[in-house]
């Protein structure tokens, strides 16, 4: 929608530019009544639903209408000014930049239409923060306790108790990267909590309005690992990649924690009042998915894992003789592995069962996995629906957006509902 009016709004431009040209007139009033009606068929098109209001055209709004307003006191005063070509093609310049940032927010996150939830169950959410008085965060400024946001989308029933499922996102990504995900198994009877992971997440909102971006030496490193072959750093990349598994780690189990303490309250209030602390699954993508996958080895009260298209780094526990050591102690519950075609492809070609994914599936009590084909890292979040743009910059595949987003989701509410909700064994393809 945003690249259609984009395009209508510079070809007005265009005529005017060329009308103005070959008839030596600026067409004042002419304009002015353009100006006055693109507001009023802007005003309409909100009103009919072919524009759904939005952050994304508050820019477009202002725009229109100071030219609206603008045009207006044109008509009034009627006044006509000496023709002159420079001036006529400068203003078609100034008034296409104009347009083109006014328009940028919808350009980039275009308006679309939210996969539906197929469950029966109105979804509620909540938000909160917490501060963890065991740590200093290492990317605060000062000696600052590190705090963590953390987003519910849960059942908004009053009297039942539902399994809780905790998402970590990738790096950089954030605590809504999956929210399609969240209300899908919400609106099938889980309590969804997704963690904001602080200076790791593009951007954190906590419940006091400050917003943290991300940290931006984090975005160097995780690129340049990302983008290397080199084997000479495996050592340092090891190393690296332990310490982020150890913050995410030590973020979910405090998250878990915290969740599991509100649960035990007499007056626990929602979302915590729905959870049935027996059933707790995770997930995660990427980075997230990793972290989810080791606690599920630590903690015992985890009874099943996803991991979202993300390399299981802590079954990588130590690096000897230029090569890590992979775990050989079985993976002890239920494990999904999703992954995207040219990750599983280039995993089975450069590293083969030695990959860490491979080698914790071949030695889990129980695991599955599934490869979606044409798929890319980035199709396993919603960010294709978000913003095509930005998804096409970061990683994408060609297969379907729609189609990879909704079928994934699928996927993991299958997995989830046979592990805690003991609906039997799982029905997923080797692939999709």
């Amino acid at each position: 929608m945003g690249t259609l009016t984009l395009a209508s709004l510079i070809t007005l431009e265009l005529f005017f530019l060329v009308w103005s040209i070959r008839t030596r007139d600026d067409h004042r009033k002419e304009r002015g009544i353009v100006r006055i009606s693109t507001l009023v068929l802007f005003g309409l098109l909100l009103a009919t639903g072919v524009y759904v209001w939005s952050f994304r055209y508050t820019m477009l709004l202002c725009m229109l209408v100071i030219q609206a307003v603008t045009g207006a006191v044109i008509l009034v005063r009627k006044r006509e000014a000496p023709y002159r070509t420079r001036n006529t093609i400068l203003r078609f310049i100034r008034n296409c930049i104009i347009i083109f940032f006014a328009l940028l927010p919808a350009i980039i996150l275009p308006q679309y239409e939210q996969p539906i939830p197929t469950g029966t169950y109105e979804v509620a959410t909540a938000k909160f923060t917490w501060t963890d008085p065991s740590r200093i965060d290492d990317f605060a400024d000062s000696d600052e306790y590190r705090a963590l946001t953390v987003e519910f989308w849960y059942p908004d029933s009053t009297s039942e108790k539902h399994p809780l499922v905790v998402f970590s996102h990738g790096a950089f990504g954030f605590s809504g990267s999956n929210y399609s995900t969240f209300m899908e198994l919400a609106s099938q009877g889980y309590v969804v909590a997704s963690i904001g992971h602080t200076h790791q997440a593009f951007y954190t909102l906590d419940t006091h309005g400050n917003l943290t971006t991300v940290d931006t030496a984090f975005i160097k490193k995780a690129v340049e690992i990302n983008s290397t072959n080199d084997t000479e750093h495996e050592q340092d990349i090891f190393n690296t990649t332990r310490e982020w598994m150890k913050l995410r780690i030590d973020d979910e189990n405090f998250v878990l924690d915290t969740i599991l303490a509100e649960c035990q309250k007499k007056s626990a209030d929602t979302p915590f009042s729905h959870i049935n602390t027996d059933k707790i699954g995770l997930f995660g993508h990427s980075l997230g998915g990793a972290s989810s996958a080791q606690i599920g080895r630590e903690r015992s009260d985890i009874d099943a894992v996803i991991v979202l298209d993300g390399t299981m780094l802590g079954e990588q526990i130590a690096f000897e003789n230029n090569a890590v050591v992979l775990n050989d102690v079985p993976y002890p519950i239920p494990l999904l592995n999703v992954y995207a075609q040219d990750h599983y492809t280039n995993s089975k070609e450069l590293v083969g069962d030695t990959y860490s994914n491979f080698h914790a599936t071949q030695n889990a009590l129980e695991a599955y996995e599934t490869v979606f084909g044409d798929s890319g890292h980035l199709n396993f979040t919603d960010l294709p629906l978000f913003s095509p743009l930005l998804a096409n910059l970061l990683g994408i595949g060609t297969v379907d957006t729609r189609y990879c987003i909704e079928t994934m989701n699928t996927v993991v509410l299958e997995f989830f509902n046979c592990f805690l909700q003991d609906a039997g064994e799982p029905t997923i393809a080797k692939e999709y």
